[in-house]
């Protein structure tokens, strides 16, 4: 019996990145898959649109208070409760083939794994990486980094091409499966202190502590629709230092690296890389 696993979608005003994102989730070969799209308070009219295009998948809605790391929660919540062995957390701006989550069990099965995440490379620009895997540098400003970052894949190391997985430091969320077991032993991801960016890293680095570890799956791909001035800085005016480092939805946001630092760096500076 192959193990049910639920993937959870948070959106909030994305309807047509949704509806497409679940057409391709519609034809993935993986027979024990269920979908649960969290909304947060969407105006303009996704949780309705989903239940019209796509009935079999299961829409939550929560309130805009609730930015990615809260959305998650629930939807963890819930598959937990029906029971599923594995959870996909996956954002609704990516494009995967059809054999995506079959391939990632599969790994996760023959490998005895517990966290797998996979390759992340630019929709607009296939075969130049935006992520494998992040990794962690807490003596320098950019504490964790996105491995292989714009690297270009055929000018990876034969190594790492060659391999089903590799162990990293920690994963960004998009396209991670994780194992129940991980949620039960170290809780669900940190919605307080870490609302939207970073949540996913700190709650490897949490699995890490006890003892778990995280790999990424360098030959599976998921297309991310994301622009390279996505987070661009906005500096030239208080407005825009505002937005850069004190709004929740800021990959700059201080309180989350701040708490980031002193949870898994401080004491003092205990082996830090």
């Amino acid at each position: 019996m192959l193990p049910l696993v639920t993937a959870i979608v948070p959106t909030r005003n994305r309807k047509a990145l949704t509806l497409r994102f679940l057409a391709a989730l519609s034809q993935q070969d993986y027979p024990q898959l269920q979908v649960v799209v969290v909304d947060s308070a969407s105006s303009d009219g996704t949780p309705d649109a989903v239940r019209t295009h796509f009935p079999k998948v299961q829409v939550l809605e929560v309130s805009d208070r609730n930015y990615w790391t809260g959305a998650t929660n629930h939807g963890v919540r819930h598959a937990l409760d029906q029971g599923s062995e594995y959870i996909l957390t996956i954002n609704d701006d990516s494009v995967i083939t059809s054999s995506h989550i079959s391939r990632m069990v599969s790994l996760t099965t023959r490998h005895a794994i517990a966290i797998l995440g996979n390759r992340i490379d630019y929709l607009a620009e296939p075969g130049r990486i935006w992520s494998l895997g992040t990794q962690v540098n807490w003596n320098q400003p950019k504490m964790i980094t996105l491995r292989y970052q714009d690297h270009l894949a055929d000018t990876l190391p034969p190594d790492v091409l060659k391999s089903d997985v590799l162990p990293v430091d920690t994963l960004p969320g998009n396209g991670v499966l994780i194992h129940r077991h991980v949620f039960e032993t170290v809780g669900l991801y940190n919605a307080y202190c870490l609302p939207h960016y970073h949540a996913d890293s700190e709650l490897v680095l949490r699995a890490k502590r006890a003892g778990m570890s995280a790999y990424v799956a360098p030959n599976i791909i998921l297309l991310n629709d994301f622009s390279k001035t996505q987070k661009q800085l906005h500096l030239n005016s208080l407005g825009g230092v505002y937005q850069t480092f004190f709004h929740p939805k800021s990959h700059l946001f201080l309180p989350p690296l701040l708490y980031l630092f002193f949870r898994y760096c401080w004491a003092p500076f205990r082996s830090c890389q």
